[in-house]
């Protein structure tokens, strides 16, 4: 495999166990003794960390180290694993077929994944069936905790009503720890309590259970059909 190739995958393995631990890069960087500019560098596949760094970012993230050098992901527990990351803004739908924004970014935030710059950096296509829902916003699959529904990779729209049972949500809870970012988990809403969110998980299945008071957001997923204006 060219060295190049080499890069962009061990950057991304990184960059995906860091996203779905919900770490920011600052929480790699300062263990390491290194900057978050560095960290931003190995993930956007510029540079690769030394074998030193490689073993010890796969220690702060809990994945295999061998696995973690060949440019995949094999993770050493699954607990609290995220199942999506937010790759845009809510807000009002500007004019246009591609009007989901993707926020331009720098490296070297300090208290978070990145900090935006204020450009545009592209977006994501708006479909059809959406084109005047307000606060629409777009994400990218992490896990495969929803297949066969939602595949990783896979690009996903939330907004328009408020989700009601039966419907597939995200729920974005407060982060553990200060200096963290919340994680974003996709399930299937059954019900909520005053003091509970219970969903359904499809792979492994199961039924889980989110307190309410550590959830910050919970949104519909826009399904398929309405996508396309049915």
């Amino acid at each position: 495999m060219a060295k190049n190739d080499m890069k962009q995958r061990v950057g991304a393995a990184i960059q995906t166990a860091r996203k779905r631990r919900g770490l920011v890069q600052r929480n790699i960087a300062d263990p390491l003794g290194t900057t978050v500019a560095a960290v931003g560098m190995w993930e956007s596949g510029k540079n690769l960390p030394s074998t030193e760094n490689l073993i010890k970012t796969a220690e702060i993230l809990r994945v295999d180290p061998a696995a973690l050098g060949r440019g995949e992901v094999v993770y050493l527990d699954d607990v609290g694993l995220a199942d999506a990351e937010v790759i845009s803004d809510p807000g009002p739908p500007p004019s246009g077929p591609m009007d989901v924004k993707v926020m331009g970014v720098t490296y070297g935030g300090d208290d978070g994944d990145f900090t935006f710059n204020g450009e545009i950096a592209g977006y994501v296509r708006r479909p059809a069936g959406i084109a005047t829902v307000p606060n629409v916003f777009a994400l990218h699959v992490l896990s495969d905790s929803m297949v066969p529904r939602y595949d990783p990779g896979e690009v996903i729209y939330c907004g328009g009503r408020d989700p009601i049972p039966g419907d597939h949500v995200v729920i974005e809870t407060f982060p553990d720890q200060e200096g963290q970012v919340g994680k974003s988990f996709i399930k299937k809403l059954l019900r909520r309590t005053g003091s509970e969110i219970i969903v359904q998980q499809y792979n492994p299945p199961a039924e889980l259970t989110f307190d309410r008071y550590a959830v910050k957001n919970l949104w519909r997923v826009i399904p398929l059909k309405e996508l396309i204006g049915f």
